[in-house]
């Protein structure tokens, strides 16, 4: 079928007042509950030699072939808030939510996917595994993004994306929220919101599902620790 056509919103005077959005201030913990034990992988699951742990984090080997993911089995979240630390050095990687298991791949994961460096430097919300064209690029830096019923995409350009990206670290620990509200969800790194879809594609919206670190193979480097989850009750 032909993709939905994108329509781009001009900015407004408000959007450009862009602040991080979460449910909650950045340091209070309330709710919150740890899903790394930051020694093993217990609770999550991977295929053999492909993840480990490393001082502290959860870190690809490096030795995948081929993209795979590690999954948390502790449930398919709805509405939630997501926080962690990442640090990558090369390759592609991404943090998963609302997602499910690929048929016959047990540790590929389709749905919402946050991208992790490089997309130089990040803000991406990608579709893993999109089903259709239309689907594959979510929203970028600085983008507001909407999906209507029928798949129709509107893009709101609400910051300028150079300076949204210049809030990553290189080479160093990242904070990440990820916010999933209904039909929104919205990433933040080291306090500045990076993009946000409102998704009601009545086709593939996703309301719940997995939540899952990407290794996209062939010598990808990156870690993550201090994941931790607040669900909405």
């Amino acid at each position: 079928m032909n993709a939905p056509l994108a329509r781009v919103v001009p900015i407004t005077l408000l959007a450009l007042l862009l602040v991080p959005v979460s449910l909650h201030a950045a340091d209070d913990e309330t709710g919150f509950t740890s899903i790394f034990n930051g020694k093993d992988l217990t609770g999550w699951d991977c295929e053999d030699g492909h993840w480990t742990v490393a001082d502290g984090a959860i870190t690809c080997t490096g030795t995948a072939k081929e993209r795979n993911w590690i999954i948390w089995r502790g449930g398919e979240p709805g509405d939630f808030e997501l926080r962690l630390k990442f640090k990558w050095t090369k390759g592609n990687s991404g943090v998963q939510v609302r997602s499910h298991i690929v048929e016959d791949h047990p540790h590929w994961v389709q749905g919402y996917q946050v991208e992790v460096a490089e997309q130089s430097k990040m803000g991406l919300w990608h579709h893993s595994f999109s089903p259709e064209t239309y689907r594959h690029s979510l929203a970028l830096a600085g983008e507001k993004s909407h999906y209507a019923a029928d798949g129709t995409k509107t893009v709101d350009q609400v910051a300028d994306a150079a300076k949204i990206k210049a809030s990553y670290r290189e080479d160093a620990w990242n904070d990440m929220t990820v916010i999933a509200q209904g039909p929104r969800l919205v990433q933040i790194i080291n306090g500045v919101t990076f993009s946000e879809i409102v998704d009601e594609d009545a086709k593939y919206a996703m309301s719940k599902g997995l939540i899952a670190l990407q290794d996209h193979g062939k010598g990808c480097a990156v870690a993550f620790k201090d994941i931790r989850i607040k669900v909405a009750e």
